[in-house]
């Protein structure tokens, strides 16, 4: 009985400190591909989308955080100064520098650029250059790792000891390049290529001791899973800037990312299921959507609810993504759970 006891108190005071942690420090990442004209569509926003995101971000009291200090400050429990901001930016393209620095410079923003060193060797067209890289570098952007060829992590047939090396070679030669050119430590960090990621490929960059950043939206804060960290796309058809500030406004739902099903599923149908953490003031209506399309959750608890694809999903990418109002503040919580669809073959 005591026993029992004692555990009901370990769990009320563990909640209460998730609760604190959670109310106070979260923040957003947002991320970018191209600034400018003439790249595709679906990755791109033009310079003046770009400022428009940035002042949007200024005139609505954000402030944007160097993106180690705001990960540190949100995994000690520590509340950020107010209300947050990362900018960060994939594979490494030139405009990031002839179009988007200045920019960022203007509004003295920091940010991220997670590079592909192969592309860089190459001098391919398009791409940033090694003296571009160190430039940034020099001014104080953070560089970090998005692999040596940006090629698919986890479209393998198996996940072997022969995979595991392979993929390890491709993130630690990444590193090894950056750091030499850099002629600096860099932070352990990796974001996935196109977003995709599974169990076993997080396993191993938890023993490299990196952090992993994904493509699925939502924000960040103290519960979140630091191997599959989310941020919001703003390019593309996520540029609009009305859609885009209900984004910055909202909070993480506070899911429990260890009972989530992998990304990687063999099913054409799958089904989510999320359990909340903690009770919060969001409202038992969810608004959910499959690849974009309305889709009804269905609630099994007071703090878990279900999700499945009424329609076959096709080999490839899918992202399910839920949202609620909150009953006390203008905002909305959010999560998105992606998934890599992946038919066993015969």
């Amino acid at each position: 009985m005591q026993k029992s006891i004692v555990t009901a108190l370990v769990i009320l005071f563990s909640s209460l400190l998730l609760n604190k942690a959670y109310a106070e420090s979260s923040f957003n990442i947002l991320v970018y591909h191209h600034v400018a004209t003439d790249t595709p569509a679906s990755t791109s926003v033009s310079p003046e989308q770009f400022r428009q995101h940035l002042e949007l971000i200024k005139s609505n009291g954000y402030q944007v955080v160097d993106l180690a200090q705001a990960l540190d400050t949100i995994r000690s429990g520590e509340p950020l100064a107010k209300p947050s901001i990362a900018i960060t930016f994939d594979d490494g393209f030139n405009d990031i520098y002839t179009q988007a620095w200045p920019l960022l410079k203007e509004y003295n923003f920091p940010f991220t650029v997670f590079v592909s060193t192969d592309a860089i060797d190459q001098q391919l067209n398009g791409m940033l250059s090694w003296d571009q890289i160190r430039d940034l570098h020099k001014h104080g952007v953070t560089i970090a790792n998005h692999t040596t060829d940006h090629d698919y992590l986890v479209r393998y047939e198996n996940y072997d000891q022969a995979w595991l090396e392979s993929i390890s070679e491709k993130i630690t030669t990444a590193q090894q390049r950056l750091e030499t050119e850099l002629d600096s430590e860099l932070p352990k960090w990796l974001a996935y290529p196109y977003g995709e990621f599974n169990q076993p490929l997080q396993h191993l960059l938890k023993q490299l001791g990196y952090l992993g950043f994904a493509q699925h939206s939502g924000g960040v804060w103290q519960g979140s899973d630091f191997l599959a960290i989310p941020r919001f796309a703003a390019a593309g058809i996520y540029a609009n800037p009305n859609t885009l500030k209900v984004k910055l406004a909202s909070k993480p739902m506070p899911i429990d990312n260890s009972l989530l099903s992998d990304m990687v599923t063999d099913q054409s149908q799958p089904t989510l299921k999320a359990t909340l953490l903690m009770p919060v003031d969001m409202s038992r209506s969810l608004n959910c959507f499959v690849n974009g399309r309305a889709h009804t959750a269905q609630w099994i608890s007071d703090l878990e609810f279900t999700l499945t694809s009424d329609t076959a999903l096709e080999k490839g990418r899918h992202r399910y993504n839920c949202t609620s109002r909150s009953s006390t503040g203008n905002f909305y919580y959010w999560f998105s759970k992606p998934w890599l669809v992946l038919p066993k073959e015969g």
